[in-house]
C-alpha cells in the first residue's frame, strides 16, 4: 500500500475534506413547526420525497469531500516501493546525472567519429529517454581541469546544450572534482527529486590515467597505531566513499577506441640544452617525442618552425613506451621573445601533434661600473680594471664566438650619481666598487632607478666608509639599499701562510650554478680571501655564498621594489682576495651574476594550460586585441595596469583554455607571442577494463552494451520508489467531474 508521502506535510490538506461537511451543517435551518390547514397535503408529499432527497444530498458530500481529500494528496505526492502490491500502478521519475568526460585523450578518433563524439551522442540518447511530463531531471556536467555543470532543469534544456558540444578540451579531466560537481548537484536537488530514480553515470574513454592514485614515499608516510602506513586517498576516491555512504553508485559507460593500447605519438616538449646566450649565437633546442603505442615507429618527422621560418627536419626512430629527442640549431637574430612551434604528421590525436614555447634571446646587459679607486697606469691597480677587460672582449669578437656582446659597459666616477646628466634608466645594472660614500641626491637617484627594476652591485675595499654606509644605505628595515649591516673589517694575521675560502655557496642560485659541477666547484670554494667586512645579514637577505670564518656571508641577495641589491664583502680586485686573478673564477662569476642580476623578473610567456596569461609592456598597450590558438581574435578587455618605469601590465586571460600559439596584437607595436602547454600525459592513451575498474572501489560500476553492468546497483532495486500522484490525480479529475455533473442533474430534477 502507500508507504509515505514526498511532501507529508501537504497530506495533512486531506482535513480540508471537512470544510464541505462544515458548510452542509451550518447551512441547515432551523423551522419552528406553524400548523395551518393545507400542511397536512404537503406533509404528505414530502414524507414520500425526503428519503430520496437525503440520499441524494449525501452522495454529493461524499462527492466533493472525496475530491477535496484526493486533491490534497496529488499535492502530497505518495509514494510506495517497487516491493508493494500497487507497484504495478506506480510511476517513478527520474534524476539523470551525467558526467561527460571532454579530457584531451578523447579527441582520439578510432573509426570515423572521435570519442568524445561517441559520448555525447550516447548522453543525447540518454536524455532523450527522459519524460518532462512526469517530472524528469537532466543534469549533465562537463568534464576537464576545471568542471562545470551545464545543465540542471528539464531534459530539453540539456539537449540543446548537449548540441553545443563538438571539440573536447585541451586538458585532463579532474575525476575528484567532477564528482565533487555531482554529489552537490544531487544534494541541491534532493527535495525537488525526492522519490526519483537516481543515475549517475560517466561517459568516458577509460583512459588508465583518469583513475591513477598520487604515489608516496613509504619512507615519509605517517603510521597508525598498528604501524601500517596512512597513504592518503585521491580525491576521486574520497569523493566515492561519499556517493557509496549515500547508496549511490557510479555507472562507467566505456566509449573509448577498443584497444587497451591506442597508437599515438606526442610532442613532450621543447627547450634549449643550456641557457639562450643572445643574439647571433647559436643555440641548441631540443624536441622530445614519446611513442605512446605498443609498435615501434621508424624516421618518424619532426618538425620546427622559429617564428613562421621552418628549420630543415629531423627525424627519429622511437621504441614502444620510449622517448626521443630531435635537436635544433638555432640562432636568433634579435633581441626580445621568440616564437617556437613544433609538429608531428597528424594522427589520430591531433591536439599533442603540435606545441609551442616562447623562448627569451636576451638583450645586452647594460651595465653602469662605478669607480671607486681608478688607476689608469696599472690595470691590477684599477678598482674595476679586470672587470672591464672580462665584460668587454676585443672589437669586433664577442669571446670568439661571432656573435653580439651579451653586456654593454660604461664606467664613471661616484660624483657623477647625484648628477641629472647621466640618466640611470639607461642600464641595468649598477656596480658600486670601492667607492668611499655617497650623496643623498646619489643614494635618492639610485633608490629609484632599483625599485624600478635595475640591480646594484655593491662590492668593499679600503676606501669604504662604514660609518657613511650605516648612515647612508643601512635601514633596520630593509628599505635601505645594504643588503646587511657592516660590522667591521676582519683581515687575516699574515697573507704568507693563512687565508680563508668559500665554505658553501647556493648550487641552485642561477648566479652560482656554474660552480656546481665538480670539476669547476674548485674555482669558487678554493680561492683565497685575505680579507673582507663582516656582516649582518638584514631581512629577507638571501645568503649565496659563506666563508668558512664562522660562515660569513660573502655574497648576499635582497629584492629591492621590482629590483635586486647585491653585496660582495669583500673587493672586486686583487688588493682582498685572489678572485680577479684566477680567469676561471672572475669570467663566469661576472658573466653568470651580472647576467641574472640585469634579467626583469617578468611574467612568463610560456605557461601551462589554465594559467593567467600577463603580459608587461613598455608603453600603454593601444587597442590590445588577443589571437587564439583557433585564429580567432578577440579584444582585451581588462584595464592596464601602471607600473614603476613607465610599464604597464595587462591580464590577457585569467584562465587560458587553449593549447598552443597566442599573439598579443598592438595598434602601435610588433605582434607579442605568447606559449600554452598542454600536459604531455593526456597523450597517453592506455585504458583499463571493466573488471579492473570495478576493484578500484566498490561505487564503480561497470555497463555493459546489453544495458547491465557487471555488478549490481549500489542501492536495492526492490526499495526504488514508484509513485502514485498521476493515478491519484486522474480519480481526483474523475471525481470532480462525477460530482459536477451529479450536481447539474440534481439541479435540473429538482426544478419546479
Amino acid at each position: 500500500m502507500i508507504e509515505g508521502f514526498v511532501h507529508p506535510g501537504l497530506a495533512l490538506g486531506a482535513l480540508l475534506a471537512a470544510v464541505p461537511l462544515i458548510i452542509h451543517l451550518l447551512n441547515r435551518r432551523q423551522h419552528k413547526p406553524l400548523a395551518w390547514g393545507a400542511m397536512r397535503f404537503v406533509r404528505l408529499a414530502h414524507e414520500r420525497t425526503r428519503r430520496r432527497s437525503k440520499f441524494e444530498n449525501l452522495i454529493l458530500l461524499l462527492l466533493r469531500m472525496l475530491g477535496v481529500a484526493l486533491l490534497a494528496f496529488v499535492l502530497a505526492r505518495p509514494f510506495t516501493t517497487g516491493a508493494g502490491p500497487l507497484a504495478a500502478l506506480t510511476e517513478s521519475r527520474r534524476q539523470l546525472v551525467l558526467v561527460l568526460d571532454a579530457s584531451a585523450s578523447t579527441g582520439y578518433r578510432a573509426q570515423a567519429t572521435s570519442s568524445f563524439e561517441r559520448i555525447v551522442e550516447r548522453a543525447r540518447a540518454l536524455v532523450s529517454e527522459l519524460d518532462s511530463s512526469r517530472g524528469d531531471r537532466a543534469q549533465i556536467i562537463l568534464g576537464d581541469a576545471s568542471p562545470r555543470l551545464l545543465a540542471w532543469r528539464e531534459p530539453r534544456e540539456a539537449l540543446s546544450i548537449l548540441s553545443t558540444l563538438d571539440a573536447p578540451s585541451d586538458s585532463g579531466l579532474d575525476l575528484g572534482a567532477a564528482l565533487a560537481v555531482a554529489r552537490r548537484s544531487i544534494e541541491d536537488e534532493a527535495l525537488s527529486a525526492a522519490g526519483a530514480e537516481l543515475d549517475l553515470r560517466l561517459l568516458t574513454d577509460l583512459q588508465a590515467g583518469l583513475f591513477a592514485t598520487p604515489e608516496f614515499d613509504a619512507a615519509i608516510l605517517a603510521s597508525d597505531a598498528d604501524g601500517s602506513a596512512l597513504v592518503p586517498l585521491a580525491s576521486w576516491q574520497t569523493e566515492l566513499d561519499a556517493l557509496e555512504a549515500a547508496g549511490i553508485a557510479l555507472r562507467v559507460e566505456d566509449l573509448g577506441p577498443p584497444e587497451i593500447q591506442p597508437p599515438n605519438l606526442g610532442l613532450v616538449e621543447i627547450a634549449p640544452t643550456s641557457e639562450v646566450s643572445g643574439v647571433g649565437l647559436p643555440t641548441e633546442v631540443r624536441v622530445a617525442v614519446r611513442n605512446y603505442g605498443p609498435q615501434r615507429r621508424s624516421e618518424v618527422p619532426v618538425r620546427l618552425a622559429v617564428d613562421g621560418r621552418r628549420l630543415p627536419a629531423r627525424t627519429l626512430d622511437l621504441e614502444p613506451g620510449g622517448t626521443g629527442e630531435a635537436l635544433f640549431s638555432v640562432v636568433f637574430e634579435r633581441a626580445g621573445a621568440h616564437l617556437l612551434e613544433a609538429t608531428l604528421e597528424g594522427d589520430r590525436l591531433r591536439f599533442d601533434d603540435t606545441r609551442a614555447e616562447v623562448l627569451d634571446a636576451p638583450a645586452a646587459v647594460r651595465v653602469l661600473g662605478v669607480n671607486g679607486a681608478p688607476d689608469e697606469s696599472d690595470i691590477m691597480a684599477d678598482e674595476l680594471g679586470l672587470v672591464r677587460t672580462v665584460l668587454l672582449p676585443p672589437e669586433g669578437d664577442a669571446f670568439g664566438l661571432g656573435g653580439a656582446q651579451p653586456f654593454e659597459y660604461t664606467e664613471t666616477d661616484p660624483a657623477r650619481l647625484g648628477r641629472d646628466e647621466l640618466v640611470l634608466e639607461d642600464y641595468d645594472v649598477i656596480v658600486l666598487a670601492n667607492v668611499e660614500g655617497l650623496e643623498v641626491r646619489a643614494v635618492e637617484r639610485l633608490e629609484q632607478r632599483v625599485a624600478a627594476g635595475a640591480a646594484l652591485l655593491i662590492t668593499l675595499g679600503d676606501r669604504v666608509s662604514l660609518p657613511d654606509y650605516a648612515r647612508r644605505l643601512w635601514r633596520e628595515d630593509g628599505s635601505g639599499l645594504l643588503a646587511a649591516e657592516l660590522i667591521e673589517r676582519v683581515a687575516v694575521p699574515s697573507r704568507l701562510d693563512a687565508y680563508w675560502r668559500v665554505a658553501e655557496f647556493d648550487e641552485q642560485h642561477p648566479a652560482l650554478r656554474f660552480f656546481a659541477e665538480e670539476r669547476w666547484k674548485p674555482f669558487l670554494s678554493e680561492v683565497p680571501v685575505f680579507e673582507y667586512v663582516s656582516t649582518r645579514p638584514g631581512p629577507g637577505t638571501r645568503v649565496l655564498a659563506r666563508l668558512d670564518r664562522g660562515g660569513d656571508p660573502l655574497l648576499m641577495e635582497r629584492p629591492f621594489g621590482r629590483g635586486k641589491l647585491f653585496l660582495f664583502t669583500s673587493s672586486i680586485d686583487n688588493a682582498w682576495t685572489r678572485f680577479p686573478e684566477s680567469p676561471r673564477t672572475l669570467v663566469p662569476f661576472l658573466h653568470e651574476l651580472l647576467r641574472y642580476a640585469g634579467s626583469q623578473a617578468l611574467p612568463p610567456r610560456s605557461v601551462a594550460l589554465g594559467s593567467p596569461l600577463i603580459a608587461e609592456l613598455e608603453r600603454f598597450p593601444r587597442s590590445p586585441v588577443l589571437l587564439d590558438p583557433r585564429g580567432e581574435r578577440r579584444p582585451v578587455t581588462d584595464e592596464p595596469r601602471p607600473l614603476p618605469a613607465d610599464r604597464w601590465e595587462l591580464t590577457l586571460l585569467e584562465s587560458a583554455p587553449l593549447a598552443g600559439a597566442y599573439a598579443l596584437e598592438l595598434a602601435d607595436a610588433d605582434p607579442a607571442p605568447f606559449a600554452v602547454r598542454f600536459e604531455p600525459a593526456e597523450g597517453d592513451l592506455q585504458r583499463i577494463g571493466a573488471a579492473e575498474l570495478e576493484n578500484l572501489h566498490p561505487a564503480l560500476n561497470a555497463w555493459r552494451e546489453d544495458g547491465g553492468s557487471e555488478r549490481s546497483s549500489a542501492a536495492d532495486t526492490s526499495d526504488q520508489r514508484g509513485e502514485l500522484w498521476r493515478l491519484l490525480a486522474w480519480i481526483c479529475l474523475a471525481v470532480l467531474i462525477a460530482e459536477s455533473s451529479y450536481s447539474a442533474w440534481l439541479g435540473r430534477k429538482r426544478r419546479p
